[in-house]
Parts: C-alpha cells; sequence; structure tokens
C-alpha cells in the first residue's frame, strides 16, 4: 500500500479524507469522536474533535463507551470494529453516543473478500489482531445492533492512486443521509447502497 512519505497516510485515509471533507460542512460545529488516531480526518474542520487511542489515557472501550447518550454529532470508526471482541455491544453504543440527527461513519478492511463474515473466536496476532474478517453480512448486524440505524454504502477513491475503499455512513436520521448523499455526489464519491 502506498503510503505518504510526507504524513504517513495510506490509500484508505486518503480516499476516506475526500468523503469526510464532503461532509464535514454538516457537521463543523457538533462535537466528533474518532476512535483511533486515524488520519482521514480532516480534524480542523470541526470546532469539537476528540481521539480514543487504544493504549494512551484517552482510550474509550468500544463495547463501553463511556460517555453521555447523544454526546456526538459524528462519531469515526474507521477499521476499528474488527478490533473489538463483541462488535454488537459497540454497535449499540455507537448509536447510543451519537445524538438524533447525527452521524456513524465506519468501515472495516476487505469487505468484500468474503461472502459472509468469519469469527476467528479471538484476536488473531497473524490477522493484526482483528476478531473477524466481515463480508457483506455486516449488514445484518448493523440491523442487530442497532435497529433504528439507516445507511448509505459508498465507495471512495484515492485522490494519488486511484485506490478504492468502502465506507457505510450510518444514522437513524433518513433525510440526513439522504442530504450527505448529495454531498458525497458533488465530491465524486459513489454512494452505491442504501440500507432501510
Amino acid at each position: 500500500m502506498p503510503r505518504c512519505h510526507g504524513c504517513g497516510s495510506l490509500e484508505r485515509h486518503r480516499a476516506f479524507r475526500v468523503v469526510l471533507n464532503a461532509i464535514a460542512p454538516v457537521f463543523a460545529t457538533r462535537p466528533v469522536l474518532q476512535f483511533s488516531a486515524d488520519l482521514a480526518a480532516p480534524r480542523h474542520e470541526f470546532g469539537s474533535f476528540e481521539v480514543s487511542e487504544f493504549g494512551t489515557d484517552t482510550h474509550l472501550d468500544m463495547a463501553d463507551i463511556e460517555k453521555a447518550d447523544g454526546a456526538y454529532g459524528l462519531v469515526i470508526a474507521n477499521h476499528v470494529l474488527e478490533h473489538v471482541a463483541d462488535d454488537l455491544a459497540a454497535i449499540g453504543e455507537l448509536d447510543r453516543i451519537t445524538a438524533l440527527g447525527g452521524a456513524v461513519f465506519l468501515s472495516v478492511p476487505d469487505l468484500l473478500r468474503v461472502e459472509k463474515t468469519i469469527e476467528y473466536g479471538r484476536a488473531r496476532d497473524d490477522k493484526h489482531g482483528h476478531y473477524r474478517l466481515y463480508g457483506p453480512d455486516i449488514v445484518e448486524r448493523w440491523r442487530e445492533g442497532a435497529p433504528l440505524w439507516h445507511g448509505i454504502g459508498m465507495v471512495a477513491y484515492d485522490p494519488v492512486t486511484g485506490a478504492e475503499d468502502r465506507a457505510t455512513l450510518l444514522s437513524r436520521d433518513p433525510i440526513l443521509l439522504a442530504d450527505l448523499t448529495r454531498l458525497l455526489q458533488a465530491a465524486a464519491v459513489n454512494p452505491f447502497n442504501a440500507f432501510l
């Protein structure tokens, strides 16, 4: 994977930066929480931006987040959910801390590599600490963990290499998702599916 020598970003970071740049104006004045010190989010675009980073004093347990209900307008979890033992609890917690009219940006690695999610039963060292490899049936997990979520899947492209990656925006607010879809289309991001 081509890594930027200046900032260390990977293709997925650059692809998702296009998405997050496009939607940032909607959340510019709302609190944002990002899991991991991921390079995709344009932190300067948001008035309030918190980071939960594993192994530091900022770390939050995604399956038991010590934050108030509805505390954030946008929650970003880019390549994190696969590292959580109880992903259904994590999905429920992401839903709980996201405000009404807010959204969750969620991505997982290699979403289309397998037809059905493979559970490893433990965090595998040979799989970068992943508990599972998600397949497209991740939608069923979202519906189980956060039954009121609506979502839009998208394909974003690294502006440097053209490599594509997939992510999802999830919200209880279908009107917000429709507005975000228009912003993504204007930014040449391809929203490819809606989960209602």
